[in-house]
């Protein structure tokens, strides 16, 4: 099951800097990692060091926590000051890594990514970056790590959020279904008509010609025809589970998903009731979730107020209608309680199935002069016939 690419950070350096410690130790497959001296120490600009496998040279790691603790960033003085301090570090360094907590930022990116040129020039350590976004990538790779996180007390203490579709997942592939009409001259049509009629095997072209099968045959009385809903198969649905994972309850939450243009319509329901199922005067009511089909929004706001540890709430059903065209979409969300926040990504991969039909039109018809009106994609409709 994929969850979310979202992690609490550690409350604080400390628990941040054993976590490096693990973390990296599982990456190098080093049991001999290390923590440099004690605090208080000249540690030489290194918290964390050791010998990645296959290698006979030391990587050191100096851990920065940021963001949560100081508000603060990573700044140029203070990446110079620590690559100054890591050159005294005995033996030297083959590599030396920045991991901190702050979130990923473009200019302290660009100081290192500068910084390691100049040092490969130099024939020294090389110099990296691994801000908090990246060591949680780093931690769902490496499952020692990523279950001791999970399960140590720290985290535990914190508050946590799984935001997903319905089955589990934070990725899911769809497979919405379109119709393409293609108009085709009257002449060309009805040509085609009579070479797909020679091609009938004798047996079919008889049932036909002496109407074996007609539609009198299936005709009804109001009072008996069958239960009928219309689908439309161009929507999918994308219902959305909430998990508190962590153990404090999250207090008056709400959660907000903003969909792409790449999504044109979002629906509580995909279907229309047809014959002796007509309903009308009545509506669906939603107390949960709430669509501006303008804005493309979906906000979550439940009625229950508090979600305790590891309960999780759904959503009232979603339904999407993307482009007809293969993609993958990102759709960002965005979770506030009483005294939490957090945001993360959910993914679709929009891989349609478009059938065709051929209408018959006029020989001098304008539809065929125009491509965007001789060849037109809509929705797909499939009427379902309940049983008894």
């Amino acid at each position: 099951m994929k969850i979310s690419q979202s992690l609490p950070k550690p409350e604080n350096w400390q628990d941040f800097e054993n976590l490096c410690k693990k973390l990296w130790g599982e990456i190098w497959s080093c049991a001999e990692i290390k923590k440099n001296g004690r605090s208080g120490q000249n540690q030489a600009g290194i918290d964390v060091y050791g010998i990645p496998k296959g290698e006979i040279s030391y990587f050191g790691i100096q851990c920065k926590g940021k963001d949560e603790y100081t508000n603060k960033q990573l700044l140029e003085k203070e990446i110079n000051e620590e690559i100054e301090k890591a050159k005294k570090f005995e033996p030297s360094l083959k590599k030396m890594y920045f991991a901190t907590t702050a979130v990923k930022d473009v200019v302290a990116e660009t100081v290192i990514r500068k910084k390691n040129i100049e040092h490969l020039k130099q024939g020294i350590f090389e110099v990296h970056l691994y801000s908090w976004e990246d060591i949680v990538d780093l931690i769902f790779e490496n499952k020692t790590t990523y279950d001791y996180y999970l399960n140590s007390q720290t985290f535990k203490k914190s508050q946590s959020v799984n935001v997903t579709f319905k089955n589990g997942e934070t990725e899911m592939t769809v497979n919405p279904k379109f119709l393409q009409k293609i108009r085709v001259a009257r002449t060309k049509y009805e040509q085609m008509e009579q070479q797909a009629k020679e091609l009938m095997p004798d047996w079919i072209e008889k049932m036909v010609d002496k109407h074996w099968i007609t539609p009198e045959i299936f005709s009804t009385s109001f009072s008996n025809s069958p239960k009928q809903t219309e689908f439309n198969r161009s929507f999918f649905e994308g219902t959305i589970l909430v998990t508190n994972n962590g153990s404090d309850p999250l207090e008056h939450w709400k959660l907000t998903l903003s969909l792409p243009e790449d999504i044109n319509e979002i629906s509580y329901k995909n279907c229309e009731k047809k014959g002796s199922y007509i309903i009308s005067g009545l509506k669906n009511v939603h107390f949960d979730t709430f669509i501006n089909s303008e804005s493309n929004i979906i906000t979550i706001e439940p009625r229950k107020k508090i979600l305790v540890g590891d309960d999780s709430f759904e959503s009232d059903s979603l339904f999407y209608k993307p482009n007809p065209k293969k993609s993958s979409i990102k759709i960002p969300w965005k979770l506030v309680s009483k005294d939490f926040k957090e945001k993360g990504f959910l993914t679709l991969h929009i891989e349609p199935k478009i059938e065709s039909e051929r209408i018959k039109v006029d020989d001098n018809s304008p539809l065929l002069l125009d491509e965007n009106k001789r060849i037109t994609i809509e929705d797909f409709f499939e009427t379902v016939v309940e049983s008894e």
